[in-house]
């Protein structure tokens, strides 16, 4: 499988054009068949125009919408969008909203074969945990009630890559958290900056980026002390 997470940043700002760029030249077509799901944003509008403009317009892509939040859409309609597009990119938004959406239309395997068929796999923050074993969300951030507190938590995702991912680790101040997460779990994490990407290929994990002083981590738990390795554009993570 091909699977590119982005740690953040913002596309209609053209922050991750680069990575953009990348994710499209992986499918060895000129102008691919690219498949934008949104659900995490509520398949917000403004969302989709925005990747019709990058993917589209800009990068030469033939764009299709994965709209799962409305109603009429059905399993089989989802599936067929799946299986016939060269590059999937998930959006950001409710991780937690999303993947419980994802399981009532049963599209994980759908998703995974479409890996496994070669279709290029990518997405940004919620677009980018989906594809771990878990992430650090701030999914209750969209349900708390205003003013109200609310913190980061791990929620489970689809597994297709090991450990638990971290995205927008510079700008949302999520070091903390997720050193406790590691801490006190055991599992390793990866974290991108906003501007940082891991490209997995075959099980090798390289950093990519499109910002400058943008980088990815490493957390590792060992007798209840957490190491973290900070890894720049072209290097492999040592997982």
């Amino acid at each position: 499988m091909k699977i590119i997470t982005i740690g953040g940043g913002e596309i209609s700002e053209l922050e991750t054009l680069d990575l953009d760029s990348f994710i499209c030249s992986q499918t060895g077509k000129r102008n691919p068949k690219a498949l934008f799901i949104p659900t995490a944003s509520g398949d917000a509008d403004g969302y989709c125009k925005t990747f019709q403009h990058v993917y589209g317009d800009r990068l030469g892509c033939d764009v299709d919408f994965l709209l799962a939040t409305g109603s009429g859409f059905s399993h089989q309609q989802a599936v067929q969008k799946i299986l016939d597009c060269d590059l999937i990119y998930v959006g950001g938004g409710n991780t937690q909203k999303m993947l419980s959406i994802w399981r009532d239309f049963r599209i994980a395997d759908a998703l995974r074969q479409a890996g496994e068929n070669g279709t290029v796999l990518s997405g940004l923050s919620a677009g980018a945990i989906c594809w771990y074993e878990a992430g650090l969300s701030d999914s209750d951030r969209f349900t708390a009630e205003p003013g109200s507190r609310w913190s980061l938590k791990r929620v489970d995702a689809l597994g297709f890559l090991p450990a638990v991912f971290c995205p927008h680790l510079d700008k949302e101040q999520r070091h903390a958290p997720l050193l406790e997460l590691v801490r006190t779990s055991g599992e390793r994490a990866i974290a991108c900056d906003n501007g940082a990407a891991i490209y997995w290929q075959d099980g090798v994990a390289q950093v990519l980026t499109s910002l400058p002083n943008a980088f990815a981590y490493i957390y590792t738990e060992q007798s209840g002390e957490v190491s973290v390795e900070r890894f720049g554009s072209g290097q492999q993570l040592p997982l």
